[in-house]
């Protein structure tokens, strides 16, 4: 990969389109609906699947729930709602990827199970626009309540005098202000 493309420099065109989903302007990308899926948690009680009262939260790139204890007697049913950024409290960030290729994308996500991943923080899905993962991760505590967008396309660098395949990432707050992903990202020395 090349450069970095921060589309914070792009922020009056992050949201173009009517539905309200991302478009990167670099790469003309529109990236799918996120969707927090409440699931009902329960229990065996007494050989008996028993409702709790408490749900947990699930996000993927469908509005239609994975799994989920829902069908089971006496769950109400899981609900799916769209949302664009999440509450500055959680601890967890949202990392979108999108893929032109369906074999990186399936090489993706197959290797996200092989080395561990829950498979609650794995979504995936694809439209006309390619191939997509949803990645919930925990392990930056700076790009935590953030959502991350990440598309690539061919630019020109004129420094190298050649095309070269570029990353375009936009990161989002909580309050659902692009901000500079240099700004967020821990860099290794």
């Amino acid at each position: 990969m090349g450069n970095i493309i921060d589309m914070a420099s792009f922020e009056h065109l992050r949201r173009s389109n009517t539905d309200d989903r991302y478009t990167c302007p670099k790469t003309n990308v529109t990236f799918p609906h996120i969707y927090k899926v409440m699931i009902p948690d329960g229990e065996l009680i007494n050989d008996q699947a028993t409702f709790l009262g408490t749900f947990s939260a699930y996000y993927q790139l469908k509005e239609e729930p994975r799994h989920g204890n829902s069908t089971l007697p006496g769950f109400p049913p899981s609900t799916a709602t769209e949302i664009a950024t999440l509450q500055a409290e959680d601890g967890f960030y949202l990392d979108i990827i999108h893929f032109s290729r369906k074999e990186r994308w399936e090489g993706f996500r197959d290797a996200c199970f092989h080395l561990g991943m829950d498979m609650e923080a794995v979504s995936w899905t694809a439209n006309e626009h390619g191939f997509f993962i949803l990645l919930v991760k925990e392990d930056d505590a700076k790009k935590s309540s953030h959502v991350i967008y990440h598309s690539s396309g061919v630019e020109y660098v004129n420094e190298l005098g050649q095309m070269l395949e570029c990353r375009c990432v936009a990161a989002f707050n909580s309050f659902g202000v692009i901000v500079p992903y240099a700004s967020i990202e821990t860099y290794m020395d």
